[in-house]
């Protein structure tokens, strides 16, 4: 579900695409890179295009031997709140996953060591820092907008900053929510935030929202490349995407599919280029996928979808902890094997473990099927008996082809086992 506001000028845009995520970017921070006055627009683009994170900067903080200077800065932001909940299925609020997955996430990075986080609310709300800015400085965060906008507006009208025509379409965000995500932006500006991450759960509109939808998978939204944050923001993407593939498919929502998505309209990654720390939206799956269905299989997967991030965000500054990450960089493993699991079984843990494992073995999912056809779920179907079958062939279990005996057992434990 993404958030966006948009000038009533080009709001023309809005037709455009096929999706309207529904609107949950909320944004975060933003220094101040515009001259005001009696600035002439060319003065005004030269300032605009200023790189205000780059990426080469934000991995000297960490280069340093510790104890280092200063700890890098990020703030974790999970997408809508209580009032505000985001898309929902089933009974299960996209605001309640985000805040599991978001509270995961500041764990792991918090633990770390490495890093200075904040989150932008718990289970009590919002942060109270920034509840109380949201508040108090109300008018200063829409007249800080309101600047933004107006020198957008002027770029685009003087041939400087071109418009992406094509992009993903996404709602307009409720007024209560607009003045939370460019105050968050605004707040992170004064306070030197060095990476803004918001965490969501995708959906889009059809006829039977009860119903699944067709899309699934990942993707990962980005400042477009004329903002002052994009290099630094996409750099950081593109590792927590190629982290996230390893046991996640990317999107196959027409325009979501590159993974890493450039985004003009987002308030959370900086539309009107609000924001000057790098800065990501994941989207990490439409809410109606069968991982997020059962209450214990969907704990584990967010889990382990944070510590994915978490790896990803190391590898783009070079560094692991796999005290952290663990031996296998997932959540899933290792894990002891105890039953002999039937096909047939939904939502078993053993059986999410057992996929992760024949992940690794590289045999999931077989050739016959895809990501989104046979995805990381703890169900026992023909997708995984078939991956099963493959594991069993390579290790010369011939004789339990297909189905899950004791030497298969074994020899996962063998090799997965705690």
């Amino acid at each position: 579900m993404l958030a966006m506001n948009r000038l009533v000028t080009i709001l023309i845009l809005t037709l455009i695409g096929l999706v309207a995520c529904f609107f949950v970017a909320v944004p975060i921070f933003s220094k101040n890179i515009f001259a005001y006055g009696a600035e002439s627009i060319n003065n005004v683009a030269s300032i605009f295009f200023i790189e205000s994170s780059k990426p080469e900067v934000l991995k000297e903080v960490l280069d340093k031997p510790l104890p280092v200077e200063r700890k890098l800065r990020i703030l974790v932001v999970p997408g809508h709140d209580n009032e505000y909940w985001g898309t929902q299925y089933k009974g299960v609020k996209e605001a309640e996953m985000t805040l599991t997955l978001g509270k995961e996430l500041a764990r792991l990075l918090l633990q770390d060591g490495k890093f200075e986080v904040t989150l932008s609310r718990d289970d009590n709300g919002y942060f109270p820092v920034l509840a109380k800015y949201f508040e108090e400085e109300k008018k200063e965060i829409l007249d800080f907008a309101k600047s933004k906008k107006k020198i957008m507006k002027d770029l685009e009208i003087s041939g400087k900053i071109a418009l992406k025509l094509d992009g993903v379409s996404h709602n307009n965000a409720p007024s209560p929510v607009v003045v939370r995500l460019y105050g968050i932006n605004k707040w992170a500006n004064e306070n030197n935030i060095d990476l803004v991450i918001h965490v969501h759960f995708n959906d889009y509109p059809r006829r039977k929202l009860s119903s699944p939808g067709t899309y699934s998978g990942f993707s990962i939204y980005v400042p477009e490349h004329q903002y002052s944050n994009s290099r630094s923001s996409k750099d950081i993407a593109y590792e927590v995407s190629k982290q996230l593939q390893t046991y996640y498919p990317e999107s196959n929502m027409p325009k979501e599919g590159e993974g890493v998505v450039e985004d003009q309209d987002l308030i959370a990654i900086g539309s009107f280029n609000t924001l000057d720390p790098a800065s990501l939206l994941v989207e990490y799956g439409y809410i109606y996928e069968p991982q997020f269905l059962d209450q214990t299989i969907r704990g584990k997967i967010i889990n382990d979808l944070a510590t994915q991030t978490y790896i990803g965000i190391n590898n783009f500054f070079g560094k692991n902890n796999f005290d952290l990450s663990g031996k296998y960089n997932t959540t899933l493993l290792p894990h002891t094997f105890q039953d002999v699991l039937l096909g047939g079984m939904k939502n078993n843990p053993s059986i999410l473990s057992l996929q992760a494992a024949l992940v690794l073995e590289g045999v999931f999912p077989p050739e016959e099927y895809d990501e989104h056809s046979c995805p990381l779920a703890g169900t026992y179907g023909a997708c995984t008996k078939k991956s099963l079958a493959l594991f069993q062939k390579k290790y010369n279990i011939s004789d339990e082809a297909g189905k899950f005996g004791e030497r298969t057992l074994q020899k996962l434990n063998e090799l997965y086992g705690e």
